[in-house]
């Protein structure tokens, strides 16, 4: 499944929607859920699914990321597959795709810098993206039409309604589809029939004009690209490699729905807190309330509760939030906010502080929150693990995983099949050591 069905609505889309909501509370958030299995099906994922486990897709079988990037940072052995998300942008015409890796030596390699990575890839073929243009123009233009239907019908009943109660109108009212004035006849005299047919000519031409002139200008970005200066090769994985694997599983995904439950009066007050909290305070806090846990004779029940919310806040808004939709193994959030699954770590700071780095492939670019792995995600992933107690103490130990993009979507550089792979930041969030 498109995980374009997971990025918020769009201005056009917003404008369309109804006042009410469908549900009690709904958010800007959409969740992907484990579906079947790979083996259930007899379908193979292909690059327009998104699903956890099994093998990569890459956006052209030629073209792989660079075997560096695909390897464990601290033992240097090939890493396995955890996502891949077909993610592509209401604002960027081409195919786009999102993988998260691990390194499987979590006895050895877990809570080490670079045994978690993520890598975006792009492919940026001026045929495919003329097509994928013409496809995004025809559904803005299907949903413009839409918008006059709809406006065009309620200006109508509004002039009915205005012509027969309107007692300065007698003309109105004894031939009310008579064929001379505006108000006499609202089907004949439209006083925007005239504009509305110009502005709908105009609007079906647009697209076919932009669908030209965009593939003029790849074209010409074609041209650019094949005279910029070579780089050194990149040792790219082979073709046919196989990674190691975990079982694959099909995603499935669903705007978030917050049901309405009643919180105790004091985690509402920590959960209101977190929003306001800034990284250095956080960190004060936690001294404090570590404090308190080791002198906690000294402390009534009371307090001794506050202390030990206060230290656990993000955890626990985490556990609130994730407690809606328990099953939920992805969480995406196209320039959102990640859900924190804790507030002690450099990852809660790097984005309490709005500190996450620039892109070293696009320095004068900002990196933006996408989408976030759930620890649901480890019980499918490790189904078939064995039961032993030294294998499930080894197992996957993240609370989540979460990925930042580049704003602008660029890459270094494209091959000859133009796609390019480049290196996104990567936060892990991991359990706390018992």
């Amino acid at each position: 499944m498109l995980i374009s069905n997971l990025q918020p609505m769009s201005a056009i889309d917003e404008e369309f929607s109804d006042d009410e909501s469908l549900y009690d509370k709904a958010s800007e958030v959409f969740l992907g859920y484990t579906d079947v299995a790979f083996d259930e099906e007899d379908e193979e994922p292909t690059l327009e699914d998104t699903f956890i486990g099994g093998q990569p897709i890459w956006l052209h079988e030629d073209s792989s990321p660079a075997e560096k990037d695909l390897k464990c940072d601290n033992c240097n052995e090939f890493m396995a597959l955890l996502l891949q998300a077909s993610a592509p942008r209401d604002d960027k015409p081409y195919d786009r795709v999102l993988y998260i890796f691990a390194c499987k030596n979590t006895q050895v390699c877990s809570r080490k810098k670079g045994s978690i990575k993520a890598i975006r890839g792009v492919c940026k073929d001026p045929e495919r993206m003329a097509e994928i243009k013409a496809e995004q123009d025809a559904e803005v233009q299907k949903l413009l039409d839409e918008k006059l239907r709809i406006e065009n019908k309620k200006k109508l009943q509004i002039e009915m309604t205005k012509d027969i109660f309107d007692a300065t109108k007698p003309s109105t009212l004894t031939n009310p589809f008579g064929g001379n004035s505006f108000g006499g006849n609202p089907f004949g005299g439209n006083p925007f029939g005239g504009q509305e047919t110009k502005s709908k000519v105009d609007d079906k031409k647009a697209p076919a004009q932009e669908a030209k002139q965009s593939k003029q200008e790849l074209t010409y970005a074609a041209v650019l690209a094949k005279a910029a200066p070579k780089k050194e090769p990149v040792k790219k994985l082979s073709a046919g490699s196989v990674l190691p694997q975990y079982p694959g599983f099909f995603l499935f995904t669903e705007q978030e729905q917050l049901k309405k439950v009643t919180h105790e009066p004091e985690l509402e007050k920590y959960k209101e807190l977190i929003d306001k909290m800034d990284p250095n305070e956080d960190q004060r806090e936690r001294s404090m309330s570590n404090s308190s846990a080791t002198s906690s004779s000294g402390l009534n029940p009371e307090t001794s509760k506050i202390a030990s919310m206060l230290s656990d806040a993000f955890f626990e808004n985490f556990s609130s939030i994730v407690g809606h939709n328990p099953s939920q193994v992805l969480r995406y959030d196209l320039g959102g906010e990640p859900l924190l699954y804790s507030g002690k770590d450099d990852v809660a700071k790097t984005f309490k502080s709005s500190g996450l780095p620039s892109p070293a492939y696009n320095p004068s670019s900002e990196r933006q929150f996408e989408l976030q792995l759930m620890p649901k995600a480890i019980m499918d992933l490790e189904l078939y693990l064995s039961k032993l107690v030294k294998d499930i103490l080894g197992g996957m130990a993240w609370g989540t995983i979460i990925v930042a993009t580049d704003i602008d979507d660029g890459v270094s550089l494209l091959d000859e099949n133009h796609v390019g792979y480049v290196v996104e930041y990567c936060g892990v969030q991991w359990e706390e050591s018992v």
